[in-house]
């Protein structure tokens, strides 16, 4: 409702990138046919709402244009934790994946993402702790989080331009191992034609 062109386009391109590469990632390592269907379906969703907490986030934060202040990127960073206590009911299949795209898709494969080892979310004096490294990040968020940060460079932003794709090709080779998850890279370099033609199809 406070962005809904731009945030509805930019989910639905999260949530279909993350199922193509998602289809790869499971049949690479033999999941069933009726496994690797089932998640697809809840990740698509669970990877739509990845940025839902910042519904609790200001405005004056969100579409500002060039660098936030240490105190406002402490408060962006905080709609890791607001989004994840969306989803208390657990033994949910689809509550518990979406908590885990949501508080772990700004992690990153060499432990220096956010917000780290938390040991409550619903604790009122929120303290972030070590990053999560590798294969501790859930794959869900480790999926979403490269298709979220290859969506946020090939579009245009409040705050910047649209990256040439061949750029952000590289950018995202270059990550690998350090911000992304090195086999998930390849597996998504592999299908760039498919990736290209989802972001045309929701960009209008």
């Amino acid at each position: 409702l406070r962005d809904p062109f731009e945030t509805s386009n930019h989910a639905k391109r999260v949530g279909a990138y993350c199922v193509e590469l998602y289809d790869r990632w499971g049949r690479k390592h033999g999941a069933s046919e009726s496994e690797i269907q089932n998640t697809k379906e809840i990740l698509r969703t669970a990877a739509m709402l990845h940025d839902v907490g910042k519904v609790a986030i200001s405005d004056t934060i969100l579409k500002k244009p060039g660098e936030l202040t240490e105190a406002e990127t402490k408060s962006m960073r905080m709609h890791t934790i607001y989004g994840a206590r969306l989803f208390k009911q657990t033994r949910s299949t689809w509550d518990r994946l979406a908590q885990e795209v949501v508080l772990n898709h700004h992690e990153r494969w060499d432990g220096k993402g956010y917000p780290g080892r938390v040991r409550d979310i619903f604790s009122p004096d929120i303290k972030f702790g070590p990053g999560k490294v590798g294969s501790e990040i859930p794959i869900s968020a480790r999926i979403v989080s490269l298709a979220d940060v290859y969506d946020a460079l090939v579009s245009e932003r409040a705050y910047k331009e649209a990256w040439d794709v061949d750029l952000v090709h590289d950018y995202i080779n270059n990550q690998k191992g350090k911000q992304f998850d090195p086999e998930l890279v390849d597996l998504f370099l592999a299908i760039r034609d498919v990736i290209a033609q989802i972001h045309t199809k929701y960009s209008y």
